[in-house]
This record gives C-alpha cells, structure tokens and sequence, in this order.
C-alpha cells in the first residue's frame, strides 16, 4: 500500500479552515466583505465572548435564493468570478468561495436570507459541516449569518485562542477598517451587548474617521487629494502632532480593501521623514484608487496583502501627495493648557470687573535700539534723542488716571511703538564671542552711547559668566578678534510684504518670544534656522542659485570604498548642493575644493563623510535620489543653524524669526520637533477673563 493518500473531504475542510479563519475577527471578515459585495447601505456585527460564542453579522443587501442559499457553504462556490480571466480585474472584495465552507467547517452556523422581492426567506442550518438542511423562514430582505461555537470541534485550534477581550479588540479592529473602507454604508459594531460604535453612512470619510477614532482624533487630521500618473490618492493624513509609537494607525486601502503594503508605508513615512521624529510613525485613513489589471490580490490567504506590477511608481503617487499636502496644510502647534488647569482657571470668580492700577503718569526715557529698527519709522515723525538707560533700577511709575488723559493726544500704533522700544543688549564675553552681523548700527551725529546694565547669565559653561562683565557695558559691535563664525549667512533687506512682528525677548537664550498683531510665539531659534537652513539647501538641489566658497587650500578627507561609490554616484547632487571635490589618485579619499556658503569649514570633512554614510544607508531601490540626498543634508543643516544656550545678536534672532514668518513650510524642524508655538490674543482674553 503506498504511502500518499487522499484526505477526507471533512479533514481536507478543516485544514482550509485553519488558512482562512484563524480566529473569530477573520470570520467576522470575510462575513462582512460579503455583504459589502451584496450592495448593502447597512451592516451590524454583534458579537459575544470576542465571537468564541456568538457571532452574527446582519445587512440589508441583495440577498440570496434557495439554490444560492444552499450552494454558498460548498468549497469554491462563488458568484464573483468564473474564468481566469477575470481574475486580471477584480473588483469586488471577496471572490474565492472559501470563507463561508470554511467558517461552516467549525461552528455551528445559521444562514437567513431573502431576495429582494420575495415573500418568503431561506433558513440553512449547518453543523460543523454537517447535516444541512434547509427550510422556509420568515425574514428582512438581506442575509443574516450567525456563527455559534467556533472551533468547537477543532480543540488544537481553540487553546491558541487569546481571552476574550483581545479577541473582541481584534474584532473591532477588522470592522473599523470596513468602516473607513466604505464610507457610504452605516456600520455598527455590538460587543456583549453594548454598542461599540456606529457610522452614518453619509459617504463622508471625516464622518466615519470621526465615529471610529474619535473627535479628537479625527480634528488633527489634513485631506490629502491628487491623481498622479492614473493613481489617484485620497484621504486624510495626521499632522505632525497627531503621531504614534507605532504603525498601528497606518490604515491604507487598495480599490476599497484595507492591506498591509510596505510599499505605500515606505512612502507615507518618507513623506513625514523631516516632519516627525525618527522613532514616531504617522498617522493616516489612505485609499488608492488604481487599475484593477495593475494590481494582484490574490497573493495572500487572509488577502491582506498585495502586489503591484510597478511598485516605484505607487511609490512615487503616495510620496508626492502625502509630501505636497504638508508642505502646504501644516500649522504651527498652539499650546494648550491641560484639562485639571484649565478648570482651575476657570473656577476662578472675579468680584469686580475694575481692577485699581497704580499711577504712572511719569513715563520712563525710552532708550532707540543701536540695531536696525523692526517697523520703518513714519515719514513725519521727527528724529529724538535718546537718552542713556539710567543703571539704577526706576521705580514703576503711576499710570495717568481717566481725567488726566486728553482726548487730543495721538494714540500710538504697533508701528510707532516698536520703532523706538529699545532692544536688549547682551555683551560678548572671551568665551562666547558674538558674531558680527553684516547690518551695520544706524549712526546717530552727537549722539552718547547706550548703555545697559548687564543682564542675568545662564549657569552655563556656554554661556557668559556674570564676574566677566563690567557694571557698565558699551553697546557696540564686537571686535574682530571676537568675532566666531556669522551664525546667519545673510539678512532680508526687502521690506516689501514684510511680516509685522515684535521680538519681545530671549528666554533661556533658547526661546524667542514674538509678539504679531494677533498672536504670541514662541520660538525654538535653533530648530527654527536649522529648518530655514534646510529648506535653502533643497532649494539648491532644485537648480537654483548656488551659494559656495572656494578654498584656498583644499581639504583631504579620508572615504571608505562604499563611501566614495556613493560620492561618485550623487556627485551631480553634490554639486547642486555647494560641494565640489576631487578624487585622490591610488586612495580612498577626496579633496573638497569647494564647500556650501553657510557650512563652518572646520565642519566640512566631517559633514561630507556623514552625507556619504547616510546615502549608503538610505540606498533602496524604493527611495529615490532625491530623497536618499535630502535626508543626507539633515546633519548639515544642524551643524550649520545657530545653538540654543549661546548669545546671539538682535539682528540674528530678527532674521529667523522674520524667516519664519515669510515661510509657511518653516513648522517643524528636519529631525520632526516643533519651531514654534503659538497662543492667540483672543486665548489669552479668555484666560484673563477679558472677553
């Protein structure tokens, strides 16, 4: 007798069973896909004990006859596909025949349907695969399932189970996916009785986003729309505050099926690469509308995955959509205050709407910066003196009561006052000096140097020591022996659509706070030039101007072979990017001759090696040259932009923070940290009780 037998047709459905349904969600699946191909508006899943016990899925779809009714638990009988060839064009979710054999094969399972119609329903009864019978039943149009005892003959399979709750969160994570999937039918999900969630069928995704995850979830979302190449890209993205730990919440969909594609995930988070930090993940409802013909669905049992015939160029669709929309969508954050302190603020009774302030009817000498004034000065307002700061600290003078103030003066504007409030000096000490800045002071004739008492110092190494400075300090540019290298390359000189902003101070020498006419910002000076300097730099790739500086002397640096391919391979990148260099005969190494303008050429070598690194690391056949080199500036970048913790000119912290202004795309840093945070004025009127 040989060896190979044939199986009995009863084991060879419980093996099939194990490919398809594993666990109850994977029933619950397959049911549901089902009734979405029924051309159902209204679908309920209901089940107990995770669906171990009780499962039902019910829609209100085409229905069945009694002949489909019958045929429908039988091996590979369905109604999607009947030759090979259409198997090169499928478009509807389930199409194998498998799912409801299978599903029959271990449980205990009921189906009652009725065609559009009819008058009379099909109940078919079916145990275990065994024993079916059918008989009349008197039921809404559409088909009901219901799956009882699953794996209940199939002990090996029902141990590996988990408890009831993570099987009934895996349930809920299938019918999510459905839900956002279709948004035009109306879902809900019951577990042991109580309503999970409900959608509204409205054909509206935000609505069915908003049902699923939440409200605040749904209200951090940007919509992503386009059609590139024949592949049309919709749905919604997270914003870079709206981020996870993991990819739990990357949810994409291929023509309405919810996969995993590393594809499409390789593209979404390289679109968020210089966005959000490199240990987050996104977040996103994805869907990806594509030609049947272009795609293979039936590369996976479960079909959770597929196979696309030009990978590169689903790539390329997804990146450039995703990629486009933040770079125009995003918004600069908003502190928030948390919820115990926003209802302690709130608790707070004001008795009195009139608060008595002192009198300060003798106003302080205002002292003109010796920088170059934010706002332009009026054409009629005459020149004034300006007095010299007195070091003794004034006493806050009384403000002028009500009677006291006269209707016929002239009210300040913004402008006025911001073009002779005094801004902060703070004196270069031997260990930190102050770069010079290319704007030279305005001269004044006959005019007496400013002078201003020394301000509190950082305990800081960086930073400078408080027994170093004098009592008194003249405010004047640094000497050239004290001079570093220029933190900002190059000023704004247009006025022209100038943003209007205020710099209020530098708090921690860290934080620049700005005050605009309608908001507050705080600003994170490095990360802030370290994105300006990074956008400037992408700019230079695109084949606009070049800012370099030849070196007299070149610099040798030292390649491994892996690096020196890759600096040969994006040698034309490098050059758009400021570098120029020479290949030294018989070695590993190259001579830089040329380097970027607003790269310290103590940094150069180094920064050329770490470019040349990461392009090796980043070389994928799924990432393109341009973005294999623009995550290889990222170090650059951050080498280049000022440091937090050091002193910086008035003049350097107006060029970044007019910078940011001028930019929308400058609001979050190439590593994925926010530039700045804002708070509006009519916020803080709330929180002062003054609206």
């Amino acid at each position: 007798m040989g060896h190979i037998q044939v199986l009995d047709f009863a084991v060879a459905n419980l093996i099939a069973a194990g490919e398809v349904v594993d666990r109850p969600s994977s029933a619950v699946k397959e049911l549901v896909e089902n009734a979405i191909d029924a051309g159902s508006t209204g679908i309920t899943v209901e089940v107990k004990r995770g669906g171990i016990a009780f499962l039902r899925v019910t829609d209100n779809g085409c229905g069945m006859s009694r002949e489909d009714a019958q045929n429908c638990i039988k091996r590979h009988a369905t109604s999607k596909i009947r030759e090979a060839s259409d198997l090169d064009s499928i478009l509807t979710l389930g199409f194998r025949g498998e799912a409801l054999a299978a599903i029959a094969a271990v449980s205990k399972l009921r189906i009652m349907t009725r065609c559009r119609g009819d008058e009379v329903g099909t109940l078919v009864s079916c145990e275990n695969g065994e024993e079916v019978t059918v008989t009349d039943a008197g039921c809404a149009e559409g088909t009901t399932i219901i799956a009882e005892e699953l794996f209940s003959n199939v002990p090996a399979r029902r141990k590996f189970l988990k408890t009831d709750a993570t099987e009934t969160a895996s349930v809920s994570a299938v019918v999510e996916k459905m839900a956002l999937s279709h948004p035009e039918i109306s879902f809900k999900l019951i577990t042991d009785g109580n309503l999970r969630f409900s959608t509204p069928g409205d054909n509206k995704l935000i609505n069915a986003v908003h049902a699923v995850f939440g409200r605040d979830f749904a209200k951090n979302l940007i919509r992503v729309g386009g059609m590139t190449n024949g592949i049309e890209i919709y749905g919604y993205i997270g914003s870079p505050s709206n981020i996870r730990k993991n990819r739990n919440f990357e949810n994409f969909f291929i023509n309405g099926r919810y996969v995993k594609s590393r594809t499409v995930a390789a593209a979404l988070e390289q679109a968020f690469d210089s966005y959000i930090p490199e240990d987050k993940f996104p977040v996103c409802v994805l869907n990806v509308r594509i030609h049947p013909a272009l795609v293979d669905v039936n590369v996976h049992p479960a079909k959770l995955e597929v196979k696309f015939s030009n990978e590169r160029l689903i790539f390329d669709s997804v990146y450039s959509a995703v990629r486009s929309t933040l770079m125009e969508s995003i918004r600069r954050p908003v502190i928030e205050l948390d919820e115990a302190l926003k209802s302690e603020m709130e608790a707070v009774k004001i008795d009195s709407p009139f608060v008595p302030l002192p009198d300060r009817t003798v106003q302080k000498p205002k002292a003109e910066s010796p920088y170059a004034p934010l706002y332009e000065r009026p054409a009629s307002a005459p020149p004034q003196s300006k007095p010299s700061v007195p070091i003794e600290r004034a006493e806050p003078n009384p403000m002028p009561q009500a009677e006291s103030i006269k209707a016929e003066e002239p009210i300040q504007t913004v402008e006025a006052i911001a073009a002779t409030e005094p801004m902060p000096i703070i004196p270069p000490s031997d260990d930190e000096p102050m770069p010079v800045s290319s704007i030279s002071a305005p001269s004044v004739p006959n005019e007496k140097p400013v002078v201003t008492p020394p301000l509190p110092q950082k305990p800081d190494a960086q930073t400078v020591k408080r027994e170093e400075i004098n009592p008194i300090t003249i405010a004047t540019a640094p000497s050239a022996e004290e001079k570093a290298e220029p933190a900002i390359p190059e000023r704004l000189d247009e006025r022209e659509n100038a943003p209007v902003f205020k710099i209020v101070g530098d708090v921690f020498y860290s934080y620049v706070v700005v005050e605009t006419p309608d908001r507050m910002l705080m600003v994170d000076k490095h990360a802030a030039h370290e994105r300006i300097l990074f956008e400037e730099m992408k700019k230079r790739m695109d084949g606009q101007k070049v800012s370099s500086q030849i070196l007299m002397m070149p610099l040798r640096t030292h390649l491994s072979a892996e690096e020196l391919a890759a600096s040969v391979q994006y040698r034309e990148e490098f050059l758009k990017f400021g570098f120029d260099y020479e290949p030294v005969q018989n070695e590993s190494a190259v001579k830089l001759i040329q380097i970027p303008s607003d790269l310290a050429v103590s940094e150069a070598p180094m920064t050329f090696q770490q470019m040349c690194a990461d392009l090796i690391a980043g070389r994928d056949a799924s990432v393109s040259r341009q973005i294999a080199f623009e995550k290889a500036i990222y170090q650059t970048a951050c080498k280049a932009a000022v440091k937090a913790g050091r002193v910086h000119s008035d003049e350097d912290l107006q060029y970044i923070v007019d910078k940011l202004l001028r930019l929308d795309n400058i609001k979050y840093c190439p590593h994925g940290r926010p530039v700045a945070f804002e708070i509006t004025k009519q916020w803080l009127d709330n929180r002062f009780k003054r609206s």
